[in-house]
């Protein structure tokens, strides 16, 4: 049979399943997975009966307790190339059910959208590559080499106990191209995406009482320490130029779409966001030590070596002691993207084109996915999901259309890549 044989019979299958595969969706929504804390292991188990009912094998990973992370495969009838399909189950907290419409566990369906907490980010798109995987299966696809599936907790935290602990020690999972289905809206691929670091800033202090107050308490200090960082907010270094057209349109598109109106700069230039401060004991005291966490985002360009001597730079600009300014490097992923014209990235749009019947552009996100640890291993690597509603806020929602055209385009793009 042809490669566009195998398409029609595929895509028959999803639009005559399509409720069969909502429902397996909403039994995946109503799992909680919310983290922190991070526990995935009741998803991962339902998952993974799933699978081996249908005759594929599940193996299941703990790097850490119960953060989970799920492999499965099926190897073609010749040698060939390996696909890795990869997802994450593990999604931001719901938060106070008082401020959802409805349950944010309950995979609700009703006019023509489905809801709960993950569904967007990214439970459907996870369920698409696992969907893709099934059908290809339960078909017998000819493919040649293998086509993998890693659906894998830790990614809202930094992904090491998920993707990058596979990829360290399942070798199968690193494959030879990866498709990611996080949400992109369904009129963009995205091949890279910004830095993401996470430092822990501490500063000290003698301390003593308040009745004799002091200016540079550790708290103080830290204030010092934050205003100097700010001045990294709009940094940026040259944007390499075979990905440089694909980082304007990302930009062009988030300013166009409300999402960065009147920031555009977010998406090709340094943020700086400090989540959290903790310091001091009690009021009557002078604070002795104060702990930050701050959050930097590097556009492409910038790599790990010029953030942190950049950071040095303007610590140094302060009037304090730097040997009292304790700086931990906690998270570090540096920014990276495929390049337009990969076969993978081609394989995707075009088939995105032809189900969706809108212009795909080919751009690079200011957000952030795991696909960045296939990029960093020089593995091209492409992201194609549903559109992004109330992602991280109440009431998070999907189209039953998306679910269904997104498993087309990944289903679709196994066929084109293995056979």
């Amino acid at each position: 049979m042809t490669t566009e044989g195998l398409k029609q019979r595929l895509f028959a299958e999803v639009d005559r399943r399509l409720p069969e595969f909502q429902g397996l969706l909403r039994d995946v929504v109503a799992i909680p997975t919310d983290n922190p804390p991070g526990d995935t292991s009741a998803c991962v188990d339902y998952l993974a009966r799933y699978l081996k009912s249908k005759g594929l094998p599940a193996d299941v990973y703990e790097p850490q307790p119960t953060v989970q992370s799920l492999v499965s495969w099926m190897e073609g009838r010749q040698a060939g190339r390996n696909l890795v399909l990869n997802g994450h189950l593990d999604q931001f907290p719901a938060g106070d059910p008082e401020t959802w419409s409805f349950d944010p566990y309950s995979g609700e369906c009703r006019d023509g959208r489905i809801f709960g907490r993950g569904v967007g980010d990214m439970k459907a798109g996870s369920v698409a590559s696992l969907l893709s995987l099934v059908l290809l299966h339960e078909l017998d696809v000819p493919i040649r080499g293998q086509l993998t599936l890693t659906l894998v907790g830790d990614e809202e935290t930094g992904g090491a106990w998920g993707s990058e602990w596979l990829l360290e020690h399942v070798p199968m999972t690193r494959g030879d191209a990866c498709l990611n289905s996080e949400p992109t809206g369904m009129d963009q691929v995205l091949i890279g995406h910004k830095g993401k670091y996470t430092l822990r800033i501490g500063t000290r202090h003698g301390g003593g009482l308040a009745a004799v107050p002091v200016e540079d308490d550790a708290i103080a200090r830290a204030m010092a320490v934050t205003e100097a960082l700010m001045r990294l907010k709009g940094w940026r270094l040259e944007t390499p130029p075979d990905v440089g057209d694909a980082v304007a349109r990302g930009r062009e598109r988030a300013v166009r779409g409300g999402e960065l109106a009147g920031r555009g700069w977010v998406a090709d230039s340094t943020t700086v966001n400090v989540g959290v401060i903790q310091g001091g004991v009690q009021s009557n005291t002078i604070p002795t030590a104060c702990r930050m966490e701050i959050d930097l985002r590097t556009p492409v360009g910038v790599s790990t070596q010029d953030l942190q001597e950049k950071v040095e730079e303007v610590l140094a600009g302060t009037d304090l002691d730097r040997g009292e300014i304790d700086v931990e490097w906690v998270v570090c992923l540096e920014s990276a993207y495929s390049a337009p014209d990969e076969e993978i990235v081609q394989a995707v749009a075009a088939n995105a084109r032809r189900i969706t019947g809108r212009e795909i552009e080919a751009n690079v996100s200011y957000g952030s996915t795991d696909t960045r640890f296939w990029w960093r291993r020089g593995i091209p690597a492409a992201i194609y999901g549903t559109d992004l509603e109330n992602i991280a806020v109440p009431d998070e929602q999907i189209r039953e259309s998306e679910f269904g055209q997104v498993l087309k385009v990944h289903a679709a793009t196994c066929v084109d890549y293995l056979c």
